[in-house]
């Protein structure tokens, strides 16, 4: 079966998603709940989690990386259930619309964007 919202969510991004694991925290009305990024981008990203909340949930999103800690304001723009048919091991998670950040988010993904880049030309 298709999921035609998340389909319509991933053709809307204006940001290409760069694949990295990060651990974040999510907390909503005293709730919080832990998962792992799956991409991200400055406006986005999908997070693995055990728990999936319903679409246009808005969280406070703590994210680790290094010895950094990123605070931004996000929404969940849609969500899947896990998922392990024949060739498929999707995890459950949210894909987050990023509504406000730190300026310091915008700089690290610049910066692992630039990474890459440098990478992948050499």
């Amino acid at each position: 079966m298709r999921d035609f919202e998340n389909e319509y969510a991933m053709t809307k991004r204006k940001d290409k998603r760069i694949n990295k694991s990060l651990l974040v925290n999510l907390s909503r009305n005293g709730y919080e709940s832990l998962g792992v990024t799956v991409n991200i981008s400055r406006r986005g990203m999908f997070i693995a989690t055990t728990e999936v909340f319903p679409v246009h949930s808005e969280f406070q999103i703590l994210l680790a990386a290094a010895d950094d800690i990123y605070a931004m304001t996000g929404i969940v723009i849609w969500n899947i259930q896990g998922m392990n048919t024949a060739g498929d091991n999707v995890p459950a998670g949210l894909g987050i619309k990023i509504k406000g950040a730190d300026l310091a988010y915008a700089d690290y993904i610049k910066a692992i964007a630039n990474t890459l880049r440098t990478a992948h030309s050499n």
